[in-house]
């Protein structure tokens, strides 16, 4: 472990190559609006097609395996809660995809996934702790202010609308990513001692 994350810190950032991860991977959600969606019907779809929902659930399902091997890496402080956790995570994801985007159009799923691994780096990036929320609270304005303005933004471009399924879409991908996170992360304050 960093000398850095060892010590108890009071600053927000903990990790700077993280911050620029978040940051790229906001820019490149909120750069790619007008592009998406020729891209998604003209690359994606057809390559996923016939089962696109079994291809979200895969790519879910590829995410919890990191997640599973990162939890099990961080050391056995509460490892049996937090492969339990994940599983839970991995189940309440299907259900989402199931119920609520059920009959949704292929390219609406992809919200909880683009906005999870967006909590997962940014939540890497800030310094969490329970008992300082500055870390929390910035991550968490981070991802709100990113995923308004990704679907408020779609106002104001051709071939894209505001939906308020997709903003929530947005929020949950992020809760979703703050849970497996806090899961799996050595550096969150729910898997130390």
């Amino acid at each position: 472990m960093a000398e850095s994350d060892a010590r108890p810190g009071s600053g927000w950032i903990r990790s700077g190559p993280w911050v620029v991860a978040a940051i790229l991977g906001a820019a490149a959600a909120l750069a790619t609006i007008p592009y998406a969606p020729r891209w998604w019907l003209e690359v994606v779809l057809p390559w996923l097609r016939p089962h696109v929902t079994l291809w979200f659930v895969a790519t879910g399902a590829v995410i919890l395996g990191g997640l599973l091997a990162w939890a099990w890496k961080a050391g056995p402080v509460r490892r049996r809660s937090a492969l339990g956790a994940l599983a839970a995570l991995m189940l309440v994801y299907v259900l989402i995809l199931l119920v609520m985007y059920r009959g949704e159009p292929p390219a609406k799923k992809w919200h909880i996934v683009q906005y999870g691994l967006l909590a997962g780096v940014t939540f890497n990036a800030v310094r969490v702790d329970f008992r300082r929320w500055r870390g929390l609270v910035l991550g968490a304005a981070f991802l709100v202010l990113i995923g308004t303005a990704d679907e408020v933004s779609q106002k104001f471009v051709p071939m894209r609308t505001f939906r308020w399924l997709d903003l929530f879409g947005n929020y949950l991908g992020s809760l979703l990513g703050l849970c497996g996170w806090l899961a799996a992360s050595p550096w969150s304050p729910w898997r130390k001692r």
